[in-house]
């Protein structure tokens, strides 16, 4: 079986789905993660995260989880396929929609987040002071 793999034309820029992370005007990213990534109820249209970025350095934000991570180029360059529709007489065949380059990798453990509501009550009901403050500088929270 052949299957036709389609390069967009210089007209029609790069219809990416929205599951996938742009940066920039359409680079497309591979975002790898250490574990599994669950996600409860209906997942169309869902928000799994907040991915910023200070600097050069990216960070994700699941839930109540911060991860840190890096930017890494890939050696070699992979291409994102989307499935055409079929055609009666063509078949199956596939688009190609981007080019991935370079990919952020978490590869650390998630840190807990801890919102600044939670800090102020556990340090008025007698917690320790000085790991708080060590988990609050290095979450950057404020």
């Amino acid at each position: 079986m052949i299957i036709p793999i389609n390069l967009p034309g210089p007209s029609n820029g790069p219809r990416l789905p929205p599951s996938l992370a742009k940066l920039g005007n359409s680079e497309v990213v591979i975002i790898e993660l250490q574990g599994s990534l669950e996600v409860e109820g209906d997942r169309s249209g869902q928000a799994v995260g907040k991915l910023k970025f200070e600097g050069d350095k990216p960070t994700l934000l699941i839930g109540h989880h911060l991860l840190e991570g890096k930017l890494v180029t890939l050696q070699k360059p992979l291409a994102v396929l989307h499935r055409a529709q079929p055609n009666e007489d063509d078949g199956t065949s596939y688009d190609m929609i981007g080019l991935v380059r370079r990919k952020i990798v978490f590869a650390k453990r998630p840190m807990p987040v801890i919102n600044a509501a939670a800090v102020k009550q556990g340090m008025e009901a007698g917690g320790a002071k000085d790991d708080t403050e060590g988990k609050r500088k290095k979450l950057k929270l404020g």
